[in-house]
C-alpha cells in the first residue's frame, strides 16, 4: 500500500513538473502511430526514416535558439533572411577559396553579427521586437538578392570535401544533419537549465521590471539571445544550403512558420517566461512528420496546411487557458495583511 501511495505521488508530481513535455510526446507518438496504422510499409522503412531526420533538422535548429527569444516574450521575424546571408557567405566563400572551415566560421559570425544587430536595434531603439525584426529581414534579404544578383550558386562541387562531409553526411543511413540539430538542442538545454544565462531569460520573460529591480542587466541579456539566435539560424542557414546543394536566395524563407509554429506547439507561451528546449525539438519532429506522414498516406499535400493549422491552434488554445487558469489562481491566493508582514 505504501509503495503504491509512493507511485502515485511521483506520478503526480512528475505530471504536474513536466505535462507540457508529456503532452507533447503523447501528440508526437499517437500522430506517428496514426500514420504508421495508415502506411505500415512506409513506416517500417529506414528510408522513410532517413527523409524525415534530413528535413526535420532545418525546421528543429532554428527553433531551439528561437525558444529563447519567446521565452523572453520577444519574437524574431528575421531569422530566415539570416539563414539566407549565412548561406550566401558561405557559397560565396567556398566559390572564392575552396570548402574551408573557414568559409563556415565566417558564415557562422555574420549570423552571429546580424543577431547581434537585432538584439542592440530591440533594446535601443524602442521598436518592438516585431516591428524590428520585421524590417531586418526586408533589409537582410536584400543585402542577398544585392549580393547574388538573384542567383543560386551551387555547392556540389564540394560534396567530396571534409568540410561538407562533415556537416551533411549520413552515419549508418543517419543523416548528419539530425545529429547537429541533437547537438544543438543539448548544448541550448544545459544553457537554459543550468546557467544563470538561462535563469535570467525565465525572469525577464515572466517580468522584466521585477528583473531590473533584481540588478538583472536585461538590455544585455537580450542582446545575448538575440546574437546567440542569428549563430543558430546561420547555422541552419549553412544546413540548408548543403541539404539541398544549392544556395537560394529565399533558401530560408520556407521556415518562417514552421519554426515559430514549433516554439508554440512545445509548449512555449506567447507572453514569455515559459518555454523548453525539448517542446520546441518535439514540435519540429510533429511538423516535419505531418507532412511526410499525410503524403506517405496517399492524401493531398494541401492537408499538411490543414492538419499543421488544426494543431497549431490547437495548441495556442491550450495555452491560453493555462494563462487564464495561473491568472485566476493568482487571484485566489490570500493576499498578506500588515499584522502579518510584520508591520
Amino acid at each position: 500500500m505504501i509503495k503504491k501511495i509512493s507511485m502515485e505521488k511521483f506520478l503526480s508530481t512528475l505530471w504536474n513538473a513536466r505535462k507540457t513535455q508529456l503532452v507533447v510526446t503523447l501528440v508526437l507518438f499517437g500522430m506517428w502511430l496514426a500514420f504508421a496504422t495508415a502506411n505500415p510499409f512506409a513506416f517500417t522503412n529506414i528510408i522513410t526514416y532517413g527523409s524525415w531526420f534530413l528535413v526535420a533538422p532545418l525546421t528543429i535548429i532554428p527553433a531551439l535558439s528561437l525558444t529563447y527569444i519567446v521565452i523572453l516574450g520577444q519574437i524574431d521575424l528575421s531569422f530566415p533572411s539570416v539563414m539566407a546571408l549565412s548561406a550566401w557567405i558561405l557559397a560565396k566563400a567556398w566559390s572564392g577559396q575552396g570548402p574551408t572551415i573557414e568559409g563556415v566560421v565566417l558564415a557562422l559570425c555574420v549570423g552571429a553579427f546580424a543577431g547581434l544587430l537585432n538584439g542592440i536595434l530591440v533594446t535601443k531603439s524602442g521598436l518592438s521586437s516585431i516591428i524590428a525584426t520585421l524590417g531586418t529581414s526586408f533589409f537582410w534579404l536584400g543585402v542577398v538578392d544585392l549580393g547574388s544578383n538573384g542567383f543560386g550558386i551551387s555547392l556540389s562541387p564540394f560534396q567530396n570535401s571534409v568540410p561538407f562531409r562533415v556537416l551533411m553526411s549520413n552515419i549508418m543511413g543517419v543523416p548528419t544533419s539530425i545529429i547537429w540539430s541533437i547537438f544543438v538542442a543539448i548544448v541550448l538545454w544545459v544553457l537554459l537549465n543550468h546557467h544563470v544565462f538561462g535563469a535570467h531569460l525565465y525572469i525577464i520573460g515572466n517580468n522584466i521590471t521585477a528583473a531590473r529591480t533584481l540588478g538583472i542587466k536585461t538590455d544585455r541579456v537580450i542582446v545575448y539571445a538575440y546574437t546567440l539566435h542569428g549563430l543558430v539560424s546561420g547555422f541552419a542557414g549553412i544546413l540548408a544550403a548543403l541539404t539541398t546543394g544549392t544556395f537560394y536566395p529565399g533558401i530560408g524563407q520556407a521556415y518562417l512558420l514552421l519554426s515559430i509554429a514549433a516554439v508554440f506547439i512545445g509548449g512555449t507561451l506567447v507572453t514569455g517566461g515559459v518555454g523548453t528546449i525539448y517542446g520546441s525539438f518535439l514540435g519540429g519532429l510533429i511538423l516535419s512528420l505531418i507532412e511526410m506522414g499525410v503524403l506517405s498516406s496517399g492524401f493531398s499535400g494541401y492537408w499538411t496546411e490543414v492538419i499543421e493549422g488544426v494543431i497549431i491552434v490547437t495548441a495556442l488554445l491550450v495555452q491560453w487557458r493555462l494563462i487564464l487558469r495561473e491568472r485566476r489562481m493568482k487571484l485566489q491566493e490570500p493576499k498578506m495583511t500588515a499584522n502579518e508582514a510584520g508591520v
